[in-house]
């Protein structure tokens, strides 16, 4: 194997979660002596609190210009809300103190909160369910906190390059022991001397000698049940991001949770995974409870310890921030929404502490405390803004807040005291957490009902919302006869065991096959210890046949060039859903003509059932996969392409029938 195909010196894996997210890396040369080696960004932190990853949040000054991201956006935020704030309450004081120079009204504009904008809690936006209207996520734009938009991809393009020059940042401050060194450094030179050959524009920034951007792997976590139109966006907004399209791979989140969780038991790192969970034959679920969806998947453990997944990808935006939308549900309901979004606007920064205090505190929740003798109060402060403005909507009465909770029967549970409101923790278990809970269980009843994972008897929880109290006791009730497992650090369970996934041998397939070459040419990679996946769905492209009446639809009869009676329009299906797709395997060619003199198009179609056309109810075309010649002849030509299923994202090659050129062709989903 040439030295271009020889593994990444680093890999970084970008977790970019719906709450939270981070990166975690790992050495090449530290992979190989304990796979586990793996560090993870130095811990975020705020004045509260220190955590592993920081929240997934983004803020742009006045100009729409990148400012900050995680903590630091929250940081600048906070005080743009703070000064707004005060503003507001100095002018009701006064209104009319308007001495005010020219200088100082310039400035309170600039630093104007209004005209910042800030995202939060934005990934769920490329969710997209089966049954839902698929968006243009190539033309979608985002709603600031302000109200103002811009556009997806600069959004989520300025989110990753954070992360990306975070982690370049610490890599270059990093001592790098001199093993490593000595491989980057020849892995460089052999790479940079492949790039400049193929005349590569995939660059986006030229390294310099010193820099490691040339030779790392890095490895985007997304759910497994997203789309293949949301999961090329993310590509997409990491190209734009800075990072090179042959340095990308994308992993799946519960995949990459199931890998970590297999090192950490064959090589007995951990006291909660036991070594007979991953023994050749046992069959595990893996359920991945972020902030946004609930991914699941389960697997089989064959005799090479290689992962064979037993039920397609599954899930829903049932996620831990069901439980935020439904805190904030019960203000509206309390309060009513006309008034909570005048607290919101008149009151930012309060704003902002209530929905950073929720945050906090709903990790403790369901806690049990033995000593605790009374029922716990959840604590919430600086409300003065939100009781002021429901007093002023409700006449003035001093008692309103008072008659309102009277009203609806919650006196007992919830109670008012200067600034602050108290809820007693079973009702607001009860209000905001049960639901939640109750659909993730329901999720996983409905999935142990068919029979392909009627004998699991192990579930992995993984995900910052594993971490609930009350989704653990939940579940360990509901499935008392499975051994359900929590790993430690079960919030970056899918961070490091993506690190494992860019280490892996299907990366090396996936490069290879990429460049054109065959699997049966690498002789010591292990294919077979890749996972093997299942299809999620019927997919297929669009092909012509000879015309049969009474078989074929009048509407997609026509004759050829050639004077032969065609129909158009036919699902040639490809892949089955549920078939297995084995890496090197499941491999499709198909011979085409070109449409044109300068390009060839193919159309991919994914159906949930068996269709005859590819226009057929439930049928949508998916992408196109398009080949372009790299001369100027002006014939239609034949090509050849060649599908391959089974990785994390499909891979197309095309191969010029007359020069035999082959090269990858790009699989465009962002139609």
């Amino acid at each position: 194997m040439d030295d271009y195909f020889s593994p990444w010196p680093v890999v970084c894996a970008i977790d970019f979660g719906t709450t939270y997210s981070g990166y975690a890396y790992s050495m090449r040369p530290d992979y190989e002596r304990n796979p586990l080696n793996i560090e993870f960004n130095p811990p975020w932190s705020n004045e509260e609190m220190m955590t592993p990853k920081t929240p997934t949040c983004i803020l742009f000054d006045k100009s729409e210009t990148f400012h900050s991201f995680g903590y630091e956006a929250e940081k600048k935020y906070r005080k743009l809300a703070e000064k707004a704030q005060e503003e507001l309450e100095t002018d009701e004081d006064d209104d009319s103190d308007d001495s005010d120079d020219e200088k100082d009204e310039d400035k309170i504009e600039e630093d104007s909160v209004s005209e910042w904008l800030y995202f939060r809690r934005f990934k769920m936006n490329l969710y997209q369910d089966d049954m839902m209207t698929r968006q243009k996520l190539k033309k979608l734009k985002l709603s600031a906190e302000n109200g103002k938009k811009l556009p997806a991809l600069k959004v989520f393009s300025e989110a990753i390059k954070y992360l990306k020059n975070h982690f370049e940042a610490l890599l270059l401050k990093t001592t790098i022991r001199d093993d490593c060194k000595e491989q980057h450094d020849t892995s460089v030179s052999t790479r940079k001397q492949e790039t400049h050959s193929k005349g590569s524009d995939a660059s986006v920034t030229e390294s310099n000698d010193s820099s490691w951007s040339d030779d790392i792997l890095w490895v985007l976590t997304v759910p497994a049940i997203w789309s293949d139109q949301a999961k090329q966006f993310m590509r997409e907004a990491a190209i734009q991001a800075g990072i090179r399209d042959d340095h990308l791979v994308l992993a799946l989140e519960p995949e990459s949770a199931a890998l970590l969780c297999k090192h950490l038991a064959l090589t007995k790192k951990a006291d909660d995974i036991n070594v007979q969970m991953f023994e050749p034959g046992s069959k595990f679920m893996v359920v991945d409870c972020g902030g946004g969806t609930v991914d699941v998947t389960a697997y089989r453990v064959e005799n090479n310890q290689a992962l064979r997944e037993l039920h397609c990808a599954s899930g829903d935006a049932i996620g831990g921030t069901n439980v935020d939308r439904l805190f904030f549900k019960l203000l509206n309901d309390i309060f009513g929404k006309d008034v909570v979004i005048k607290f919101q606007t008149k009151s930012p920064s309060d704003w902002h502490e209530l929905m950073r205090s929720f945050e906090v505190k709903k990790r403790g929740i369901g806690l049990k405390n033995p000593n605790e003798k009374e029922k716990e109060q959840i604590t919430f402060s600086n409300l003065v803004g939100l009781f002021d403005e429901f007093t002023t909507a409700n006449g003035n009465s001093k008692n309103a807040v008072s008659k309102r909770l009277q009203e609806m029967d919650l006196k007992k549970k919830i109670k008012f005291s200067g600034p602050k409101m108290r809820i007693e923790e079973t009702y607001l278990t009860e209000t905001v957490f049960a639901g939640p809970v109750k659909d993730i269980v329901k999720h996983l009843n409905q999935l142990f009902a068919e029979k392909d994972v009627k004998g699991i008897n192990i579930i992995l929880l993984v995900g910052g919302f594993s971490e609930c109290p009350m989704l653990q006791d939940e579940i360990k009730k509901v499935f008392s006869d499975k051994t359900i497992v929590n790993p430690r650090d079960g919030s970056i369970a899918v961070m490091k065991g993506a690190v494992l996934f860019g280490h892996s041998a299907e990366i090396i397939a996936q490069k290879r096959i990429e460049q054109g070459h065959q699997l049966h040419d690498i002789g010591d990679l292990k294919v077979s210890e890749c996972v093997v996946r299942k299809s999620r769905a019927f997919y297929g492209i669009a092909t012509d046949v000879r015309f049969i009446e009474g078989e074929h639809l009048l509407v997609h009869r026509y004759t050829n060039e050639e004077g032969f009676v065609m129909c158009s329009d036919i699902f040639d299906c490809l892949i089955k859903k549920n078939q297995e797709m084995e890496i090197g395997t499941t491999v499709f060619e198909k011979t085409f003509r070109s449409s044109s003199t300068s390009e060839a198009n193919v159309e991919i179609y994914r159906s949930d059932k068996k269709v005859k056309y590819c226009h057929d109810e439930g049928c949508q075309n998916i992408g196109n996969i398009r080949a372009y010649y790299s001369d100027s002849s002006q014939e239609r030509r034949l090509f050849k392409i060649q599908l391959h299923f089974g990785f994390t994202e499909k891979i197309a090659i095309a191969t010029d029938m007359t020069t035999q050129k082959t090269w990858k062709a790009k699989l465009d989903c962002l139609l």
